[in-house]
């Protein structure tokens, strides 16, 4: 199995980058087919959608991807299967139908469809953490199945999608991952890049109103005027308040 790529540009979150996998077959294992000593097609073309919400023009994007795919890869020699994952169910039913135009593809409803036993034995073992009844230690054999990734873009794509799970269990399942030394790997990710950015704001916020409370005394919109001014330009206002210039230039921002 070999991984073909994403179907769709990385947008604001990485929890879509959806994947095709390119199955080759041997030559000597292909049949004729009855109708004239054919060849029935060679490879198996394999596009798993994960999608968390059920969003307006869903279906509409699976047939763009299937047209896409059917251009790159001729009917002759491939045959193209296409799934949609819903970690938390409540998906389209895998039948879409427009005008004369029809797609059908497989939808899986993680929590309702898939064992969560046979989803950790796999390579998409932070889908368990949807599981209806996941199984106690499932936080912790997420954890090891991400650390054992050999490929960095798959971690990265797998880690983003643990993250996405149920809050105690993905909070959990984060500290689990900087026990494992994933720090660096966490750091890359949106959670990891939010939690970065919040921890970096709350020490700006410290930094200017312990400043501002320095120079002017002690004020009473203090705390307010300090979220304001990190908001707006930490550095130059930073530099503002070092500068003592007057209250009504600051609380003007």
């Amino acid at each position: 199995m070999v991984l073909e790529g994403p179907t769709e540009q990385q947008r604001h979150l990485t929890r879509n980058k959806d994947k095709v996998f390119l199955v080759r077959r041997e030559e000597k294992h292909q049949k004729r087919a009855r109708d004239g000593g054919k060849r029935n097609p060679l490879h198996d073309v394999y596009h798993i959608e994960i999608q968390v919400e059920k969003v307006e023009g869903f279906e509409e994007r699976m047939v763009t991807y299937w047209g896409s795919m059917a251009q790159k890869y001729k009917a002759s020699e491939y045959r193209i299967h296409q799934f949609a994952l819903w970690p938390l169910g409540n998906g389209y039913p895998g039948h879409f139908q427009r005008d004369r135009l029809a797609l059908q593809y497989q939808s899986v409803s993680v929590p309702d469809d898939l064992d969560p036993e046979e989803l950790l034995a796999s390579s998409l073992a932070p889908l368990a953490l949807w599981a209806s009844d996941p199984p106690a230690d499932v936080v912790d054999r997420v954890a090891d199945s991400l650390v054992e990734v050999k490929d960095p873009d798959t971690q990265l794509v797998l880690v983003e999608l643990s993250k996405l799970g149920p809050e105690p269990l993905a909070i959990l399942l984060i500290e689990a991952l900087k026990r494992r030394g994933m720090s660096d790997v966490l750091a890359q990710t949106t959670v990891g890049q939010d939690i970065a950015r919040r921890s970096r704001d709350e020490e700006r916020l410290e930094n200017l109103t312990a400043l501002l409370e320095h120079n002017y005394g002690t004020i009473d919109d203090l705390t307010e005027l300090a979220r304001k001014l990190v908001a707006a330009d930490f550095e130059e206002h930073r530099k503002w308040v070092m500068d003592r210039v007057p209250l009504e230039q600051l609380r003007s921002v």
